[in-house]
């Protein structure tokens, strides 16, 4: 049987902050689905996903926990109140899309804002993150191009040879000299 459901591990690059329950979900818009743990961002086509009539999920969001469960199914469908999930042995499940109790889906294009690519000698990055972002994009190579900003500057990801899809790591300060 082939598989019509999420085929990358977004919710990975989502939070798991309580404080924070907008940035615990992977939201669609714009044919696009985000994920953000504040740290990192993801920006993925949905054409690099088979779930079934995907345009009903424009506008919503799916917190993190029900993507992952999702994804262990055969079978995704989406539809007006959520994501109807079946397998060929008979499983079945509902999952609600995520209820943002009137808040506003992120902004998340406003992060992606490519620089013109600067001379940078150091940039203290967090390797737990970019191993994150490895395990959340679609890589078929397992190879990513980045793009070097500034030391203030969001460092932009891309895959090459696969369009529509981003991903973005926020540097860090580091006290301590690197020797």
């Amino acid at each position: 049987m082939d598989k019509f459901n999420f085929t990358t591990k977004l919710h990975l690059a989502c939070s798991d902050d309580p404080l924070r329950p907008i940035m615990n979900c992977v939201h669609f818009t714009g044919g696009f689905a985000y994920a953000s743990n504040g740290h990192i961002a993801i920006k993925q086509s949905l054409e690099y996903h088979s779930v079934l009539q995907p345009g009903l999920l424009e506008g919503k969001s799916i917190h993190r926990d029900n993507y992952k469960n999702i994804m262990q199914f055969e079978t995704a469908t989406a539809n007006d109140e959520g994501v109807q999930c079946s397998n060929a042995d008979g499983r079945e499940a509902f999952f609600s899309y995520f209820d943002m109790k009137g808040e506003n889906m992120p902004v998340f294009d406003a992060v992606f804002k490519r620089y013109h690519a600067a001379g940078v000698t150091f940039i203290g990055m967090n390797p737990e993150q970019m191993k994150i972002i490895m395990e959340a994009m679609y890589t078929p190579d397992g190879y990513v191009r980045v793009n070097f900003g500034g030391i203030d500057k969001a460092m932009i990801l891309d895959v090459p040879g696969v369009p529509n899809q981003e991903g973005m790591v926020m540097p860090v300060l580091v006290e301590a000299s690197l020797f």
